[in-house]
């Protein structure tokens, strides 16, 4: 679906339930994103749904795979805020490969691909304000922060990177 050097980025398909499960289960990964998930069944209700929004919306998570080893590394990709509407770029990356730059990687590809081939206006991205790691993608992205906001029935940082602000930052060169 879509690459960076390092990375595929594809359709989550049913087989990756268990690399999903995995993730979404484990109490480190998920402590910033929602609690940890008890049942497979509930990552299958997750990938089916996410996978439905790619093809009613053009939007959605993808799978992260490593391109050197083929391994499962996590998820990224574009979903809309229920409370605003906006686009935000999301990504989770299993913590076996953290610090390695994944998250900036894939982002970075997910923001190409939300304004050159959706030609969106404006992407933005929500965190917890402790979740350091995850800003500290968000300005690597060239982000700008908003404030905080009301997202996901809690308080977020959020971030935003307007189109024009993008395409100066890459000089109309793209991420791969």
């Amino acid at each position: 679906m879509m690459e960076t050097e390092r990375l595929f980025l594809r359709k989550l398909q049913d087989y990756d339930i268990d690399e999903i499960f995995k993730m979404r289960s484990d109490e480190e990964i998920m402590r910033y994103i929602r609690e940890p998930q008890t049942e497979k069944k509930e990552s299958l209700n997750w990938i089916k749904m996410i996978s439905e929004k790619w093809d009613t919306e053009k939007i959605g998570f993808c799978g992260v795979i490593e391109k050197e080893s083929k391994r499962f590394v996590g998820w990224c990709g574009l979903w809309k805020l229920k409370e605003t509407n906006e686009i935000e770029v999301g990504y989770a990356i299993n913590k076996n490969f953290w610090r390695k730059g994944y998250a900036t990687e894939a982002a970075q590809r997910c923001l190409e691909y939300g304004f050159e081939e959706l030609n969106l206006e404006k992407i933005v991205a929500v965190a917890y304000p402790e979740n350091q790691p995850s800003q500290n993608v968000m300005k690597r992205l060239g982000m700008d922060y908003v404030g905080i906001g009301r997202f996901y029935d809690r308080d977020l940082v959020q971030y935003e990177i307007k189109r024009e602000t993008w395409k100066d930052l890459h000089n109309g060169n793209p991420a791969n």
